[in-house]
């Protein structure tokens, strides 16, 4: 995934933080973390665990 698309949406309005945040990312450009088995994404197939995902995701679309 693009990072733009990541933090297309983030809004700062903070200096140090912007500055902690360029930090972080120039940081894990250096040394980046490789990559897992636990780290990548999955294709999720039971009907309870994305029926689970979904009341999550609901319910926080109720409180925005």
């Amino acid at each position: 995934m693009a990072t733009s698309s990541i933090t297309e949406n983030i809004r700062v309005n903070n200096p140090k933080v912007i500055e902690e945040f360029l930090d972080a990312m120039e940081e894990l450009e250096k040394n980046p973390h490789p990559k897992t088995e636990a780290d990548k994404s999955h294709v999720v197939t039971d009907p309870e665990r994305i029926k689970s995902f979904m009341e999550k995701a609901l319910r926080r679309r109720e409180y925005q």
